[in-house]
C-alpha cells in the first residue's frame, strides 16, 4: 500500500476484535509515530501502551472524573467506563512534553508534531490491517487519569487511539473537498 492510498483510505473503526495486537506490532507503529517532523527535533511525543490492567487503571480514572466532576454514582460510573475501554484491547494514550527550555520552540508547534506523529500510528496501523478509533473526552484531561497514567505535570495528552483487529467492514466517509476549504492567493 502506498502513502496517497493509505490517507485516502483510512477511517476510523470503532468495531474491533477482542484478541490484542502483538507488542511487535505496536512497537512498529509507534516506529511510524516517531518520524513525525518536529521542529528543532525535540521529538516531544510520549506513548503510553495499555493493555489489561492498566485498562482497568483507565476505566476507574474515567469513573473517578465522572463521579468528581457530575457526581454520578461511583458503580455505575465504573460500569460505563469499562465498557468504554472495552472497546478494544490496546489504548495507546498519545502525549506531548513540550521542550520549551530550548530557544525558539513554540509549545503549539510541539503539540501539532505531537499531533502528526499521531497521524502516523493511525496511517500505520491502517496500512497493517488494524483498526483503530482516535477519542479523548473529558477524563483524558482529568487528573484521576494523569495520576494514574503517570503522566508528568508538563504532559499534555493528545489523543488516545484504540486499536485492534478489525471486526468489520471499514465504511466511507465523506468529507467536503479541499476547494469549500481553501483560499488561492497570489495565484491568477
Amino acid at each position: 500500500m502506498d502513502a496517497l492510498e493509505a490517507i485516502r483510505e483510512r477511517r476510523m473503526l470503532p468495531r474491533v476484535r477482542e484478541d490484542r495486537p502483538s507488542q511487535d506490532e505496536i512497537a512498529e507503529l509507534l516506529e511510524l509515530a516517531v518520524r513525525a517532523p518536529a521542529h528543532f527535533r525535540t521529538e516531544p511525543w510520549r506513548f503510553h501502551v495499555l493493555a489489561g490492567e492498566a485498562l482497568d487503571d483507565l476505566a476507574q480514572a474515567i469513573a473517578d472524573e465522572q463521579v468528581d466532576s457530575a457526581g454520578a454514582d461511583p458503580d455505575e460510573a465504573l460500569a460505563e467506563a469499562r465498557k468504554k475501554v472495552s472497546r478494544a484491547p490496546v489504548v495507546v494514550v498519545v502525549t506531548c512534553r513540550p521542550q520549551l527550555d530550548k530557544d525558539g520552540v513554540v509549545e503549539q508547534e510541539e503539540i501539532v508534531a505531537t499531533a502528526m506523529a499521531l497521524q502516523n500510528l493511525l496511517l500505520g496501523a491502517y496500512a497493517s490491517g488494524l483498526g483503530a478509533m482516535l477519542r479523548t473526552g473529558a477524563a483524558s484531561y482529568h487528573p484521576a487519569a494523569r495520576k494514574r497514567l503517570g503522566l508528568d505535570d508538563d504532559e499534555i495528552v493528545i489523543g488516545m487511539v484504540y486499536l485492534g483487529y478489525p471486526a468489520a467492514d471499514r465504511e466511507k466517509t465523506e468529507r467536503a473537498p479541499a476547494s469549500d476549504k481553501t483560499r488561492w492567493l497570489g495565484w491568477n
